[in-house]
């Protein structure tokens, strides 16, 4: 839906147009998910929802007394010239007044909002606000780019889909989207569309340089600049390259609907196999890392068991396959009173991975295969009243004792 800017009468849309998509779509695989966990469990995942919303409540509630206990409150009485912009915004975005802090940046300039037991704050970086001096207007974007954030209730929203926010492509693609949606909001709350680009502008540039940054040029590296490794990135990020934003910022200002520039399509290959971080900056550095990680992790749980598989069902067909020769064995021993000398003597042959090792012992053998190592089993003859009984199996290790046939475990 429009919102109009009656200081520079500009009509647009607030919301960008794929942020409402990507939510329905993570918003409906998340309930499933969360259907699924609650009556698969029988209920008792909701006893584990219990157990994160408390944990949540804690850490939140840290980060929310460290501001108190750090920050400074931005009201009437402390800084009122931010305070009454921050007012104004609200009023502007018709978004209910949030309670606001002045952090020390130590260099980094930003602002966010959050939220702690239905209380909105947003905080403003020290930062910011003395790079933009020169230009208090300026500050009025990063405001508004906060309030969007309350205004579109992106931070509640997050709990909803939150199983479905590690999603490769779509969760990075839903945060980017609610960012150029707050980039909207920020640009409606400035008296004069510069004043939007000159907050931008500080962000890439720094809090002095960003004065003689010429937006146009910086623009257009989002149109020059989009070989396989910055799509790639960008595809696994949470927020969008700067260049793009300043894009889409001086776009919206000339009243046109953004065209952003197409990526390169093997990046999207790539990207569909990066889980989303959620680690601002980290791109698909991070993801890669996570995802080498998990098949470091599967590959020393899969390797083993494959192993231990492929020995199993090796073994349970050799073994099915030596009962001809066990009982060839015990009818000459039991008969002649002394063990045959070679599987000829019995008038046997042609056993494949089966050999006899004398004194009526078998050996069934599973050969290696790429970096596992062959391995082998022994049939013991037992001897009761001087005949014979039946057949032990012996490993030559005891982590081979599970790969054994069912006969051999009884």
């Amino acid at each position: 839906m429009p919102l109009i800017n009656n200081d520079w009468g500009h009509a647009m849309e607030m919301v960008y147009k794929k942020e409402n998509t990507l939510y329905t779509i993570l918003f409906t695989l998340s309930m499933i998910i969360w259907i699924v966990l609650i009556v698969g469990t029988l209920g008792i995942g909701l006893i584990y929802l219990l157990l994160g919303f408390v944990i949540y409540v804690f850490a939140q509630s840290g980060f929310i007394a460290y501001l108190k206990g750090t920050a400074v409150i931005i009201d009437r009485a402390q800084f009122p010239d931010l305070a009454e912009r921050i007012e104004r915004c609200s009023q502007k975005l018709n978004v209910p007044t949030p309670t606001a802090f002045l952090l020390n940046g130590n260099g980094l300039l930003n602002a966010f909002a959050t939220r702690f037991l239905g209380t909105h704050y947003i905080a403003l970086y020290s930062d910011v606000v003395d790079a933009l001096e020169d230009h208090p207007d300026a500050i009025d974007f990063y405001i508004g780019h906060e309030l969007g954030h309350i205004k579109r209730n992106h931070l509640s929203k997050s709990v909803w889909v939150f199983p479905m926010r590690w999603l490769p492509l779509l969760g990075a693609a839903y945060s980017r989207a609610c960012e150029y949606t707050c980039d909207r909001h920020g640009l409606a709350c400035c008296s004069k569309a510069e004043d939007a680009h000159f907050g931008l502008g500080a962000l890439a540039a720094g809090g002095k340089r960003w004065k003689t940054l010429k937006q146009a040029e910086y623009a257009q590296q989002a149109h020059t600049h989009r070989g396989f490794w910055i799509s790639f990135h960008e595809l696994c990020a949470d927020y969008p390259w700067l260049t793009k934003r300043m894009s889409a910022l001086l776009q919206l200002a000339e009243r046109r609907e953004p065209k952003m520039p197409g990526r390169n399509p093997f990046a999207f290959l790539l990207a569909l196999f990066v889980p989303r971080t959620g680690v601002p900056g980290a791109g698909g550095a991070v993801g890669m890392l996570m995802v080498v990680a998990i098949i470091g992790i599967l590959a020393a749980v899969a390797i083993p068991a494959y192993a231990d598989y492929t020995h199993r069902a090796h073994f349970s067909l050799a073994y099915q396959q030596s009962i001809p020769l066990q009982n060839a064995i015990a009818d000459y021993g039991n008969t002649n009173k002394q063990w045959p000398d070679s599987l000829e003597q019995l008038g046997i042959s042609g056993l494949k991975d089966i050999s006899y090792e004398g004194k009526g012992i078998i050996k069934i053998s599973a050969p290696g295969q790429g970096t596992m190592p062959g391995v082998a089993f022994y049939l013991v003859p037992q001897i009761s009243n001087n005949t014979i009984a039946g057949w032990k199996c012996e490993v030559e290790s005891a982590n081979l004792a599970k790969s054994l046939p069912p006969q051999c475990r009884k």
